[in-house]
């Protein structure tokens, strides 16, 4: 099941589609599973939805 870790001290959202995946990101890469929230993510909640088109890569000159 879906999960989704909020940081105690900055409020940073990061969902993950297992709590595996996010207990391993936060003990990793998060500083410990201390420093954050894990919250069970249920189907009917909304996924955030993009309002723009992102934009292309810069393109650097060839030599």
């Amino acid at each position: 099941m879906a999960c989704k870790i909020t940081h105690r001290v900055n409020d940073q959202e990061i969902r993950f589609a297992n709590r595996d995946a996010a207990e391993r990101y936060a003990e990793i890469m998060g500083g410990g599973a201390h420093n954050w929230l894990f919250t069970t993510v249920t189907t009917t909640e909304a996924r955030p939805v993009v309002t723009t088109e992102p934009a292309p890569a810069p393109r650097t000159p060839s030599r």
